[in-house]
């Protein structure tokens, strides 16, 4: 027996309330404290593949899951949150099956600040759109 899915118009609502905190909470994290961010990165950078590991069950799964199961909206705007959770889902992937290039994604620490700071303001943008909805 095929079951059905989960109706995106009913679960789509209540996956945005649930981001929609975590997401300005850690903007404004990584743009007041891009330091931390940055030491924090380096430090799993530091430990090798096996950092992917908690880089991936702690800060990406979650909200990645929620999203390509529970908010398969293909709609403007809320298309936006749908699409990131599908990337960062990919990114997931990549960096499981292939750790030399999620590597890659935890050396870009070393880049300074900045980098931080712009991944805050994508992150409270997430925030406002899941509240705009």
């Amino acid at each position: 027996m095929r079951r059905a899915m989960p109706d995106s118009l009913l679960t789509a609502p209540y996956v945005r309330a649930l981001l929609a905190i975590p997401f300005v909470l850690m903007g404004l994290s990584h743009i007041v404290q891009p330091a931390m961010w940055r030491e924090y990165f380096g430090r799993l950078h530091a430990e090798g593949a096996p950092a992917l590991v908690t880089r991936t069950f702690m800060l990406e799964l979650w909200p990645a899951l929620l999203i390509v199961v529970f908010h398969r909206v293909w709609t403007f705007p809320a298309v936006v949150l749908t699409l990131f959770g599908h990337l960062l889902l990919l990114k997931i992937v990549v960096s499981l099956l292939a750790p030399t290039l999620g590597l890659r994604s935890l050396a870009q620490a070393r880049r300074g600040d900045i980098g931080f700071q712009v991944g805050g303001v994508v992150l409270i943008a997430l925030g406002v759109l899941c509240v705009m909805v």
